[in-house]
């Protein structure tokens, strides 16, 4: 009994989050006729671009070794491989529907766009097995479309420029790499942090030694200050009185002194 697509539908409700999930779940008791049904399904599904957590399923397994080991290889090519992959092994693997071929091209894309941001026009043209770029740039804007990259095509320098590609499934000989590479990126920030402590640390440092110096500037100002007052006599700086202002004055009027202040007349004083 084949497992079809209404049937699905009928199954799992419409708004999961996850594509997969309900092939997952349908996997989960599907056995002969309906299990290999269920994998030509998820295969052509769109929207289902990742399909580890059905290859790890008892039932997935078990065809592995048995008379439908294609069904089982060509879930792990999706999965893993490319297209041209797909070319090379054709006789371990089924025959693909069109439907197949483009999103088996649309993962062979993202591949490459996690390898490398730039990819020349001359490389896709290898790896997707397509003789034109008119083709070529097709098959890319659908790609695009389907939101499992992004990026710009630049036709005159040849290249796709990429600037996100979606994740694909892990195999387990790569966890090694990705350990590698998490723990050069964990060193990386250990170094960048202590070089931001030791940066910290000098400006501390440099600004208490401004602030000392601040401070022992305001101390000898101050004591200048004292100093200056304590030589002055005590009564260079008491104000003159009304009385002495006023005498003055009349002196000067007296013996014919003029003024400072008024302006030059014709007139002489003798």
């Amino acid at each position: 009994m084949s497992v079809m697509t209404d049937d699905i539908e009928s199954i799992i409700p419409a708004a999961t989050h996850n594509p997969l999930e309900q092939f997952v779940l349908l996997a989960k008791s599907a056995k002969g006729a309906a299990c290999l049904d269920l994998i030509k399904q998820v295969l052509e599904a769109p929207g289902v671009h990742v399909f580890g957590e059905l290859l790890v399923m008892p039932n997935i397994i078990e065809l592995e070794n048995g008379p439908n080991s294609r069904y089982f290889n060509t879930l792990k090519l999706f999965a893993y491989g490319t297209y041209k992959q797909y070319l090379d092994n054709k006789e371990q693997l089924l025959e693909l529907s069109p439907l197949m071929i483009k999103k088996l091209q649309h993962l062979t894309i993202v591949t490459m766009a996690i390898r490398s941001k730039v990819i020349p026009y001359k490389d896709l043209l290898v790896e997707l097995d397509i003789k034109n770029v008119r083709d070529l740039e097709d098959l890319i804007i659908e790609s695009i479309y389907a939101d499992i990259i992004h990026g710009k095509l630049d036709q005159r320098n040849s290249q796709l420029e990429v600037d996100y590609a979606i994740g694909r499934d892990i195999q387990w000989n790569d966890i090694g790499n990705i350990s590698a590479t998490l723990r050069e990126w964990c060193d990386s920030c250990e170094t960048v942090l202590s070089c931001i402590e030791k940066q910290i640390e000098r400006a501390n440092l440099e600004k208490a030694r401004r602030t000392k110096h601040k401070e022992t500037i305001e101390q000898e100002i101050q004591m200048l200050k004292t100093s200056l007052k304590s030589q002055l006599p005590d009564g260079d700086d008491a104000p003159m009185s009304s009385d002495t202002r006023d005498t003055s004055s009349s002196d000067n009027r007296k013996k014919g002194v003029k003024p400072k202040g008024n302006k030059p007349t014709s007139k002489l004083w003798f």
